[in-house]
């Protein structure tokens, strides 16, 4: 399971996400699509989950939101924003 790391603060901003890390001081910002996958991994959504709310949101393939919505976690697991615990969902 997909959970936000509990150092990071984060502020919605007209529907965009400002992130920050204070282990590195960094900011980050989401713009809205990536904000909805954020706030589905706040949600304790799978990522499945997170692709079957982002496709009633936004006109795209599944296939193409699966995509994204893969390699947004791959980026943010990366750069310490998000960790997995227990089961590999």
């Amino acid at each position: 399971m997909l959970f936000i790391c509990s150092s990071i603060d984060w502020n919605d901003l007209d529907g965009e996400l400002a992130l920050f890390d204070p282990r590195d001081g960094r900011y980050h910002a989401l713009n809205p699509p990536a904000a909805a996958i954020w706030r589905g991994i706040a949600d304790g959504l799978s990522p499945a989950m997170i692709v079957a709310r982002l496709a009633g949101l936004y006109a795209a393939p599944p296939d193409h939101i699966a995509a994204d919505v893969a390699a947004f976690i791959d980026q943010a697991l990366a750069k310490g924003l998000i960790e997995r615990r227990g089961d590999a969902g």
